[in-house]
């Protein structure tokens, strides 16, 4: 298999699951955002959270947009001069598949094409007053990447492609746990113990995961118990363990000898997860913990790019122009 068609398939898959967790924050970032009601300072802080965890401030400030929730969804969700927005998300996925169609499925590309024309008529309604950022948006978003991980699992063929393209989705998707996890703990205020209730509750469902908490420990939602869900356990598909160890298992598949430096840095952070707990998390400091992550998660990107990808730069950016076909993933 091609480096090339590794890149894209791996890439198309990134691309998906970042507008869906795109969506996930601005979500629980409206909810939140919702429940600060102590002044002008505060709503602010709640304001600008989705800039601050996706590291677009310096680009929000320059598009000269005022500073209000509307605002800043209509810049994350549409904006085109914004390379992770909802709609170039969509967009970047749809042109990877599109350059890969031989080795994907029919139906697959069908979704994927349908989803972004579906897009362009929601955009077109911008000119219209209709409101096109709010629950309903962020739960279309969802439920088409929902649809096309649905499809893909449904009728590709379980070798290589499937395997790069499970890759780029957990990896982005950790990355993106720890990045909506880091909301409760940022805004997080202790004093206001009703607030800090349903702040947790917004982030439990923005990562699909109340039920699963409320199945577990039967009891009030509980910041300790929260953390200790999202990042150790096993079970939880959203959770940092369940996506570094489905990383691990992807990785073992794939050849051995060029990605070993990949598989070595995924076994090392797998082990952290495996066998660490919340005391250590909070002697570290929880945001600490989760920007460590977030380090050791794109240290791991960055060595599946070089070991197969042929990407050599940040693995969070959007990847260089396709480099000649001279690498091959399926060598031994």
């Amino acid at each position: 298999m091609l480096s090339r068609v590794a890149s894209e398939l791996y890439w198309m898959s990134r691309y998906l699951e970042r507008a869906e967790s795109m969506a996930r924050i601005l979500e629980v970032c409206s909810s939140i955002a919702l429940l600060s009601t102590t002044g002008a300072a505060q709503d602010d802080l709640a304001v600008s959270e989705p800039l601050v965890i996706t590291d677009t401030e310096s680009a929000f400030a320059a598009s000269g947009r005022a500073l209000s929730m509307d605002q800043v969804a209509q810049f994350l969700a549409w904006d085109d001069a914004h390379p992770s927005s909802i709609s170039n998300c969509i967009r970047a996925c749809r042109e990877n598949a599109r350059s890969v169609r031989g080795a994907i499925t029919a139906e697959m590309w069908e979704c994927i094409n349908d989803t972004w024309l579906q897009l362009q008529e929601r955009r077109s309604l911008t000119g219209t007053g209709a409101s096109t950022v709010d629950s309903s948006f962020f739960e279309w978003v969802k439920e088409r990447s929902h649809l096309v991980r649905g499809v893909t699992f449904a009728t590709i063929q379980r070798d290589q492609p499937y395997l790069f393209i499970r890759l780029g989705t957990y990896l982005e998707r950790a990355d993106n746990t720890a990045r909506i996890l880091s909301v409760k703990t940022r805004q997080r205020e202790q004093a206001d113990l009703v607030a800090d209730y349903y702040r947790l509750g917004a982030v439990l469902r923005s990562v699909s995961s109340l039920e699963a908490y409320q199945d577990i420990y039967r009891d009030a939602i509980d910041a300790d118990r929260v953390a200790e869900l999202l990042i150790f356990s096993a079970r939880v598909p959203r959770s940092l363990r369940f996506c570094v160890d489905e990383i691990c298992e992807i990785l073992e598949r794939l050849p051995l000898r060029s990605g070993r430096t990949a598989r070595r840095l995924a076994v090392q952070l797998q082990a952290r997860l495996r066998y660490g707990d919340l005391q250590e998390v909070y002697e570290r400091g929880l945001y600490d913990y989760l920007e460590r992550f977030i380090e050791y998660n794109t240290e791991v990107g960055v060595a599946i790019g070089q070991a197969y990808l042929e990407l050599h730069g940040d693995s969070g950016s959007a990847p260089p122009p396709p480099q000649p076909e001279t690498l091959s993933v399926s060598s031994s």
